[in-house]
């Protein structure tokens, strides 16, 4: 990753009857976007990676690597 790329990280689940998981979106002059269900996180960083010309990656874990994301997952 590089200052113009973009971080989905999971955060956690959601304590009501929804069961989502939630996201924090994260890039370097950005204020953090947190928690998020994933598809309102996935907007932020699209739109934030538009503007930077970076790449999006994502944590699904919190020790993990980040990898590039791939919208086929």
């Amino acid at each position: 990753m590089n200052d113009r790329d973009v971080l989905i990280a999971r955060v956690g689940d959601r304590a009501d009857d929804r069961a989502e998981t939630l996201w924090a979106v994260t890039a370097s002059g950005q204020h953090p976007q947190t928690p998020l269900p994933f598809p309102e996180a996935l907007d932020v960083a699209l739109t934030w990676a538009g503007e930077s010309g970076g790449e999006i990656y994502r944590r699904d874990q919190p020790n993990a690597e980040p990898r590039l994301y791939n919208a086929a997952w």
